[in-house]
């Protein structure tokens, strides 16, 4: 009976290795700095401390919901958020354009303090509620950014195997950074993840709905898929060699019990 031991073996590398991987999904989560609707004026700002953000290992996101009353007349332009300390680094770093509000996201990476993209022909238009989505990831040398759900523009890192983003411990500053100037208007629903949101879970977000419990749901049998295929072609050659030891054992244990006795 010892190879019904082993199949119990089997099951519980399997079930322990389901576990595992929904346990690294339950890492994935975010802080809700601003919900209801926060008036900002180019000298307003909001700070949120470095210790007060979730952990962030080589990945983050930041949507939110903005709405802007008027555009910066200049010279500099105008921020949304911004992480960091000047001069060292600031990813992540939302700017608009003098003048005509185009986004601006921006971080910084290896040997590169001000990276990222000039959003000219998205200009936001005043008195309108828009959606925005920011996402970074060191894994994929790559930053993207989606306007009401829309992906608008990226920039990836192409050296890949010199050069990293550059994260840090810097304080957030929604609003008005050091002696910049801030933005007029509203922000609502600004989230921060430690974790790069995948367009679809930009669209979840867009919709108002979480993310991390869309993912709570299936993401362990949906984006784990590769990994649980894995796992079960191990658990497979567990049993191959398992049965390569106990079969001969069973077959010669009824190949005895075959044998007649001579003394009946």
């Amino acid at each position: 009976m010892h190879y019904y031991y082993f199949y119990y073996l089997v099951i519980i590398i399997f079930s322990n290795s389901i576990s595992v991987f929904c346990q690294k999904q339950e890492q994935r989560t975010y802080r809700e700095l601003i919900t209801k609707p926060i008036i900002f004026t180019p000298e307003y700002n909001k700070i949120i401390s470095h210790v007060d953000l979730p952990v962030v290992k080589n990945e983050l996101s930041i949507t939110l919901k903005i709405y802007l009353t008027s555009h910066g007349s200049g010279p500099t332009w105008d921020s949304v958020f911004y992480k960091g300390s000047m001069g060292t680094s600031n990813t992540p770093a939302l700017w608009l354009k003098p003048n005509e509000s185009a986004p601006c996201p921006r971080f910084s990476f290896t040997g590169h303090f001000d990276a990222g993209i000039d959003m000219n022909d998205y200009g936001f238009i005043l008195n309108r509620w828009y959606h925005i989505a920011y996402t970074l990831s060191n894994p994929d040398k790559r930053m993207n950014f989606y306007i009401d759900g829309e992906w608008v523009g990226s920039l990836s890192i192409t050296q890949i195997q010199g050069q990293s983003i550059i994260f840090n411990d810097g304080p957030l500053y929604i609003g008005k950074p050091f002696f910049l100037n801030g933005f007029a208007g509203q922000i609502s629903n600004f989230r921060y993840y430690n974790f790069r949101l995948s367009h679809s879970e930009v669209l979840i977000d867009y919709s108002g709905e979480d993310p991390t419990k869309h993912n709570d749901n299936d993401e362990c049998l949906n984006k784990s898929f590769v990994d649980l295929t894995i796992a079960f072609f191990l658990g497979i050659m567990v049993m191959v060699l398992g049965g390569i030891l106990f079969i001969p054992k069973i077959i010669l244990r009824r190949s005895y019990q075959a044998i007649p006795n001579p003394m009946q």
